[in-house]
């Protein structure tokens, strides 16, 4: 209850100053967020029924009634007779004492579950703070995105505006304004493009948060890492990855669960006995008899047609489907971190590529900008610089954003 209200204090706060970090976006994703929420009832129900699988082993308080007409005890539990017919009441206490190890695997079959779904439970956490990663970063590239468009599309206003003015003296021409108009609904277009980029952004980040549709937040800028490549090392992370991850335990968990399968279907050639007391009355005639009773109930199955030996030899091969499927995750556990490793380095190569034709670019425009104000290049020159300069921002902000959610794609595979 203590950390609701926190928590609650904290988003009052956070929508009160209508800016969000993205250490707080994951925090209250994890938190309050839907996904969590589902994961933590499917903990909470196998940890019932872990409850549940020990309980079996222990005492167990029956009733049983029924008429009977006959002259031997046919009802399980039921020590008493009838000599024609009559109304049977027996209320007493049974304990397993030999179930053929169906009890053991049912506690286990239930501990295993519980793993599982603590593994789940994990995943679902670390998937969660990976999407409100990747879809936070969206947003700020669709936001930088628009903010360079916006400053391009202002200089490129200007522009055009002062080149409508010398097309009354004769100093420009209509081609250089069409192709200066086309250019500039290009880039209203690439701004509405993007403004809905951030808009379904906006609206996927309050679904994950939990918040109501209607509330107005923005995000906070964040400082990526220089040198990502410097965090990782490949050798050390597979190991990890194959021994320790969330995927390489849940395959190993499935192992043990198809040999607990096993245990289960080889208790059923074996007899299940129990022991019990309790106290009966046979109403006959009008007449009511009570007493003690007790014993010892033995059940065993001896024939089915060979109906447990199938099941038995099918538990083998699930345990063989189960390392095999183990093998299958352990490939796929090195083949992604492989190429989520491989795409960090070509993202991070190709970040100094966008940089240094951004820089040209820049530098490009600001003296294409010179030459076009002294009339030395035409129009048509000033354009094509202009959009270079644009182009090579919005691709290096996208790519920014892109190789910090590689990166963390990457660290997710490890856990």
């Amino acid at each position: 209850m203590k950390l609701k209200i926190l928590m609650m204090i904290f988003i009052i706060k956070q929508l009160f100053s209508q800016t969000i970090t993205l250490e707080n976006a994951i925090e209250i994703a994890i938190n309050e967020g839907k996904e969590i929420t589902i994961s933590e009832n499917d903990l909470n129900i196998s940890k019932k029924k872990l409850s549940s699988a020990f309980k079996i082993a222990l005492p167990n308080l029956f009733y049983t009634g029924a008429y009977l007409k006959a002259d031997t005890p046919i009802l399980e539990n039921i020590p008493i007779k009838v000599k024609n017919s009559g109304y049977v009441n027996f209320i007493g206490i049974s304990q397993p004492i030999f179930q053929g190890g169906a009890i053991i695997a049912e506690m286990k079959g239930a501990k295993i579950a519980e793993t599982q779904s603590v593994l789940n439970y994990l995943k679902t956490k670390r998937d969660v703070r990976l999407e409100i990663i990747s879809i936070y970063c969206e947003i700020l590239a669709a936001k930088n995105t628009i903010e360079a468009y916006t400053i391009s599309k202002k200089q490129l206003t200007e522009v055009l505006n002062s080149q409508k003015e010398k097309i009354k003296i004769g100093k420009a021409t209509n081609s250089d304004i069409l192709k200066a108009e086309y250019q500039l609904l290009e880039m209203e277009a690439n701004i509405i493009d993007t403004q809905n980029i951030l808009e379904i952004g906006m609206i996927s980040l309050k679904q994950k948060l939990n918040f109501p549709s209607n509330i107005s937040i923005d995000i906070e800028e964040f400082t990526i890492p220089k040198e990502i490549l410097s965090f990782i090392d490949y050798e050390r992370d597979l190991k990890e990855a194959l021994n320790k991850s969330i995927a390489s335990n849940l395959a190993k968990t499935m192992i043990e669960d198809a040999e607990v399968l096993k245990m289960a279907t080889r208790a059923d050639f074996l007899p299940h006995a129990k022991v019990f007391i309790g106290k009966g009355s046979v109403t006959e005639e009008d007449e009511t008899n009570s007493s003690w009773g007790g014993g010892v109930l033995v059940n065993w199955d001896i024939f089915h047609f060979g109906k447990d030996y199938d099941n038995y030899k099918a538990a083998e091969f699930e345990i063989e489907k189960a390392k095999l499927q183990e093998k299958l995750t352990t490939d796929s556990i090195e083949l992604n971190l492989r190429k989520a490793y491989l795409d960090i380095i070509k993202i991070n190569k190709l970040m100094e590529v966008r940089f240094k034709a951004l820089e040209e670019a820049e530098e490009n425009f600001q003296r294409d900008k010179d030459k076009f104000e002294r009339g030395i290049i035409s129009f048509l020159d000033f354009l094509i610089s202009q959009a270079a300069v644009t182009d090579s921002r919005v691709k290096y902000n996208n790519l920014k954003f892109y190789l910090f959610t590689s990166f963390e794609r990457y660290r997710s595979l490890l856990i």
